[in-house]
């Protein structure tokens, strides 16, 4: 059962300090509302926030507990960490034989080679492979190396979307090469994000939000406030940049403080350039606002990796798409669409 925030949360203090490291926080909405019951889970490596507004005590714990048990169904069949899930037995057949995977597996994947194409490669689920080169432990920062550049470069072969086969008719999946793996980290969170709003909306709920890490999906009803969602500054987890109006959208954040070491004066996160194999360097944070929560996801890793010239191309080619692009030296771009939308705090 899903516990309040006055009790569990106390147990997850410490996750949470990392998890607020993200871009996006939410915040309150301009005008006093009805009361907010809040809801958190440990799910997909994360802390998993749903914030309900309105309603009686028993609907919205029901409500949110549903939500918590699909969206741990859906990490099952989408982990690469579980032996039994969709993504380990692809993995598994590699080089040898399809795999059949569920409808949501398929839509994942389906969607994943979409925004590889849009991208031309800078999202490519295949990077799967390097799991095995990189380690990431927040608690052991200093002790991090990374790999030597040829191990990564030895891998780069087997890094490709084009070798991913789908046959939807069948419900199959198949990695043409032995030793492909695919990691659907830079996706499936959003897409989990996303289903759990729409089983909340089954139940009633009318207004809330769903938060997982850097995906988060706002909802409401026609007439009512906009969220107003925090873009926080990723070099200082205590001060915002600025501030979004957000009304019934997704926004998902990727950047280079999220999973990171520093070594001999260089800072490696966990989001790699297909290209080279190792942590793109061109952004510090990429947020995305869409229609779609899986698409906001992949397009957020994509555009990380593009940098802030390709990817506001990107961004600006895409009619449900809309986005904020902090780059390496710190500068910020806002597409089109968002202006006008981003509120930008005086320091």
């Amino acid at each position: 059962m899903a516990n309040h925030t006055k009790g569990r949360i106390k147990k997850l203090a410490g996750i949470a300090a990392t998890i607020f490291v993200f871009i996006i926080i939410a915040l309150a909405v301009y005008n006093k509302r009805p009361s907010e019951t809040k809801y958190t889970r440990l799910l997909m490596g994360t802390v998993v926030e749903i914030t309900l507004v309105g309603g009686d005590e028993t609907g919205l714990t029901s409500a949110a507990d549903a939500a918590f048990d699909e969206m741990q169904r859906l990490e099952h069949l989408l982990s690469r960490y579980r032996d039994d899930s969709d993504v380990a037995r692809i993995n598994r057949a590699a080089g040898k034989e399809a795999a059949v995977v569920s409808k949501e597996t398929m839509d994942v994947i389906e969607a994943s080679l979409k925004v590889s194409q849009y991208s031309h490669g800078a999202f490519d689920i295949t990077m799967g492979v390097l799991g095995n080169l990189w380690h990431f432990t927040a608690d052991d920062r200093g002790a991090m190396t990374p790999p030597p550049q040829q191990e990564a470069a030895k891998l780069l072969p087997l890094i490709d979307y084009h070798r991913i086969i789908i046959d939807k008719k069948n419900s199959t999946v198949k990695l043409a090469r032995p030793g492909m793996k695919i990691d659907l980290g830079g996706i499936a969170k959003g897409y989990i994000v996303g289903r759990a709003v729409d089983v909340l909306k089954r139940h009633g709920i009318k207004k809330g939000i769903v938060h997982a890490g850097g995906d988060m999906v706002v909802f409401q009803e026609p007439d009512d406030e906009p969220w107003l969602i925090g873009i926080q500054d990723p070099r200082n987890k205590d001060r915002l940049i600025g501030t979004i109006k957000a009304y019934n959208t997704a926004i998902s954040t990727s950047g280079d403080y999220e999973r990171f070491f520093i070594k001999d004066g260089v800072r490696y996160h966990h989001i790699m350039d297909p290209s080279t194999g190792f942590p793109a360097n061109k952004c510090r944070g990429v947020t995305i606002v869409a229609k779609d929560s899986t698409m906001a996801d992949a397009l957020s890793t994509a555009i990380f990796v593009l940098g802030p010239d390709d990817g506001m191309k990107l961004i600006e080619k895409l009619p449900d798409a809309q986005g904020l692009i902090i780059d390496a030296n710190g500068r910020i771009t806002v597409s089109a669409g968002l202006k006008g939308k981003v509120i930008f705090l005086k320091q």
